[in-house]
């Protein structure tokens, strides 16, 4: 493979993802059931004018049948007027609608199966569609949440960096190091025999404290 044809390679690779990055799956799945819909509105506008035709062979059908059944009648009341003549001619009507009938029974069963694959193709896309907008549902709750999840693992990630990271052993050392400096100072400080002496008047008297005691329980 030539130099010029890795790199082509690589650079329609590097789209391809970049594109991939950029197809929101969710604008996919809605211009799907878009099109879906459009397929489906089309086919209905085709699958009417097929079921009307199914609709209008019965009729001319059943035309045909009740015409048959007038002229057997006809022919049946010629007979009994003795007018072979005319029991012939409406016999004849009568074989003619019966012909008639025959035939359109047949292009009606086959235009009837028809129409009922029509119309289980366009309740089959129906339940298609209605099946897709469900899983775009799905799918959109499920891609905000692996955003939102995504987004609280990087702000996770980010505060767990080590450059993020407050080490607690370092920070207590350094508070313990203030608190042992502030007591050596302590320890340097001179008292004072003035504040001394005030001092020693807060000290507590036992002995006078259990005199005023025993006092207390003579009285």
């Amino acid at each position: 493979m030539s130099v010029l044809s890795r790199v082509s390679n690589m650079f329609k690779a590097k789209v391809n993802t970049k594109l991939d990055e950029m197809e929101n799956p969710i604008e996919l799945l809605d211009q799907k059931i878009r099109d879906m819909e459009e397929s489906l509105n089309t086919a209905k506008l085709s699958g009417a004018q097929v079921l009307g035709n199914v609709h209008e062979v019965e009729y001319k059908m059943k035309e045909a049948i009740a015409e048959s059944k007038e002229f057997d009648e006809k022919v049946k009341l010629a007979l009994s007027k003795g007018n072979e003549d005319l029991a012939k001619k409406a016999l004849e009507r009568k074989l003619n609608s019966d012909k008639s009938a025959s035939s359109l029974q047949s292009s009606f069963e086959e235009a009837s199966k028809k129409g009922q694959v029509i119309k289980k193709s366009l309740k089959d896309l129906e339940d298609e569609i209605q099946k897709t907008r469900t899983y775009r549902d799905e799918a959109a709750a499920r891609l905000n949440n692996a955003n939102a999840t995504q987004k609280v693992n990087e702000i996770l990630s980010n505060v767990n960096t080590y450059s993020n990271k407050i080490n607690l052993d370092d920070i207590e050392r350094k508070i313990e190091k203030k608190e042992a400096m502030a007591a050596g100072l302590g320890d340097l400080k001179i008292n004072d025999p003035l504040e001394d002496e005030f001092e020693k008047l807060n000290t507590l008297d036992l002995d006078a404290e259990l005199l005023k005691y025993k006092k207390a329980k003579v009285e």
